[in-house]
């Protein structure tokens, strides 16, 4: 019995053992989560200084800054300032302080106390004065992006920080301006406008008590914007290189849809081009070199050698794809300006070298216009640079590519403040459920569809375009629309007698919220129902599109875009779901379900958000949903948004293979030779 006993206590140690190898494995106690509590991030708490706005925008930033942290290997746990205490920052190595303009007195002590014991803090654009003192700094200024391209990238020099990038490009629109208060806080990053010239203002600072950056971190360059923060946190904290070079190491032969060595060399080997192998092989003599650094324990060069490798890699990738000569080939331009402000002529030469057929501008919004217009104001832009659209329509037929105007519909941003004042006044502009005013144009004011219809009947009158690109084609949200005006017609479509509005309409909790729902809907399809209407009758080969919200049907019922009964009805002529995401299976569950939904003839071009608010994509990423488009049925794709940072990552690389026409040798097999 003894003997059994004891068998059977040892079996029960075995198991517990194995549940806890699996844990480890599957990422229960996994090195990346066992870094949890090595990185902190502290988010303001509204306050009398600190909107519920501020609140949210900062959560958005911390999002972002958490996922970059982890594209290197590391994990951060988030705390509210308002309950942050000494236990929660005690095992931490680092405190980032995403947007907090300011701090309570008990959390500034916390931060004191932390910094005084060898932590370090990272702070991004807020720089709130009792936090500057811990950095060696003061705040001097807050300026404003005066001109486009004002702040279009960050210069770096700091010999003594390994693998520091020499540059990175951040489209900055404002920044925080500061200077150091002791000899050890150091400028090691300057701004630059858009053609090469210094600002002389700096943008990045570091201390003995960390890093201050004068803006928050965009998703624009997302490569070098990595390498940058590895090695700044390599160098603040020396124990964190050890895990940056495992995390690189991991993460060399993870390229694009082939997850991993073998599904790589298989889609080289298939690919039958020779330039794909041989990047495949320098790859594999980099990743051996790197294993070796990182078992003898030279961490910098580890990280290094395994960032080239893993460029090889991508390499092979990109010139393993090949071209459909028949697919659209779009991108969305949202300053309207294309990649080069005042010269639309280099832009266009880039895009059609690049491959790309179908360029879309965005040069109209419902209340400003970079073109010259009778109908809506000018803009700065057209003021600054002349007729966007004018210039951009020559550049584009020099090299044959197609013009679609994206034009904004409803959302008055950036217009005149007379003229949205205007608005608001006679009645037109949209209001919340709670009775804010709005910045956006009501859908169910006849005048205002009469103003959409006319500012792009005017486009179509006055410039030979292909196109128009309906966007914001929607509500801002299920919060809007409960203006007075809509209470009349709501009630007048059906013949309701309705006392408590909006409470009576509102969805989920009124009783007519259904058809309200269905009434705002309405309220959309009417204005993209007239302008096909009319533009058949105008210019019977312009082609009418939108940019719509990926998930169908939820943005019937939130934003009043039913986009699949357009295209059933025949009102459009493609449509560019916004499926910006990182993530491959949510990309491909969302274009499946669009396209099992599409009718026949009406195409799908995804959008694929390279540099969208909520999305990090890299250029490997960006051509694994093109290819993700292609193998599902998409006709075609769009890119947001053509930048500098899309010419000089996204353009090359998808010239490598994914528009570049290529003869497959005979042996290779392929299904565009197949009947």
């Amino acid at each position: 019995m003894f003997l059994i006993e004891r068998k059977n206590k040892g079996r029960s140690i075995l198991i517990v053992l194995l549940l806890c190898v699996i844990l480890w494995c599957i990422g229960g106690l996994s090195p990346a989560n066992s870094q949890q509590a090595q990185i902190a991030i502290v988010l303001p708490t509204a306050t009398a200084g600190v909107s519920e706005g501020d609140v949210q925008y900062a959560r958005s930033v911390a999002r972002r800054f958490s996922r970059m942290l982890g594209i290197i290997g590391f994990t951060a746990d988030t705390f509210e300032e308002s309950s942050l205490s000494k236990a929660q920052l005690k095992p931490r190595k680092l405190v980032v302080l995403p947007l907090n303009a300011v701090l309570s007195v008990q959390a500034t002590r916390l931060l004191e106390n932390f910094v005084t014991g060898g932590g370090k803090l990272f702070v991004t654009y807020n720089l709130a004065d009792t936090v500057a003192p811990l950095l060696g700094l003061r705040q001097t200024g807050w300026i404003k992006e005066e001109s486009p391209g004002q702040f279009a990238s960050i210069h770096l020099n700091a010999p003594e920080i390994p693998d520091l990038p020499t540059s990175i490009r951040q489209a900055s629109w404002n920044i925080t301006v500061a200077a150091p208060t002791t000899p050890q806080t150091k400028v090691i990053g300057y701004w630059y406008n858009s053609v090469g010239e210094s600002t002389g203002l700096p943008a990045l600072f570091m201390g003995e008590g960390g890093l201050f950056f004068s803006h928050i971190f965009l998703p624009d360059d997302i490569l070098t914007k990595t390498q940058l923060l590895a090695a700044l946190l390599g160098h603040l904290i020396p124990e964190f290189r050890q895990i940056l070079a495992k995390r690189a190491i991991e993460t060399m032969t993870v390229v694009g849809h082939t997850d991993g060595i073998k599904a790589l060399e298989a889609f080289v080997q298939e690919s039958g081009v020779p330039e794909a192998g041989h990047a495949l092989e320098a790859g594999r003599r980099l990743m051996q070199k790197a294993r070796v650094a990182y078992n003898s324990k030279t961490y910098s060069t580890a990280i290094t050698t395994a960032r080239a490798s893993r460029e090889a890699f991508s390499n092979a990738y990109f010139l393993s794809h090949v071209s459909l000569e028949t697919e659209g080939r779009a991108v969305w331009n949202h300053s309207g300006l294309g990649a080069y402000p005042g010269d639309w002529d280099r832009s266009a030469k880039e895009l059609a070298e690049a491959g790309v057929n179908m360029v879309l501008p965005n040069v109209a919004w419902a209340g400003v216009v970079h073109y010259a217009s009778e109908v809506l104001p000018q803009s700065k832009t057209f003021t600054h640079y002349g007729d966007q659209l004018a210039q951009c329509v020559a550049a584009a037929r020099k090299y044959d590519l197609e013009v679609h105007v994206w034009k904004i519909t409803w959302n008055l941003e950036g217009a005149p403040k007379g003229f949205v004042e205007k608005m608001r006044k006679d009645g037109r502009t949209q209001v919340s459920a709670t009775g804010s005013p709005l910045n956006w144009l009501c859908p169910s004011h006849p005048k205002n569809v009469q103003l959409e219809l006319e500012s792009i009947l005017e486009i179509v009158t006055n410039y030979n375009v292909d196109g128009i690109h309906l966007d914001y084609i929607r509500y801002p949200g299920s919060h809007a629309c409960y203006c007075e005006e809509c209470h009349k017609r709501f009630v007048l479509a059906t013949r309701q007698q309705i006392d408590e509005w909006p409470a009576a309409v509102l969805p989920n909790t009124g009783k007519y919220g259904d058809r309200y729902i269905e009434w705002r809907s309405q309220q959309i399809t009417r204005l993209v129902r007239l302008l096909h209407k009319r533009l058949r009758e105008a210019a019977p080969n312009i082609k009418l599109s939108v940019a719509v919200f990926g998930a169908y049907p939820a943005c019937v019922t939130s934003i009043g875009q039913d986009w699949i009964a357009w295209a059933k009805a025949g009102y459009v002529d493609f449509v560019c779901p916004m499926n910006y995401t990182e993530n491959t299976d949510y990309f491909t569950q969302l274009l499946v379900n669009q396209l099992a939904l599409m009718p026949k003839g009406i195409a799908i071009y995804p959008g694929i958000g390279a540099t969208a608010t909520n999305s990090l994509l890299t250029p490997d990423a960006v051509v694994e949903q093109v290819h993700l488009s292609r193998s599902l049925g998409a006709s075609g794709w769009t890119i947001f948004d053509y930048s500098l940072d899309i010419s000089e990552t996204v353009l090359p690389t998808i010239r490598m293979g994914i528009t570049k026409s290529k003869a497959r040798p005979p042996h290779v097999s392929s299904h565009l030779n197949q009947d």
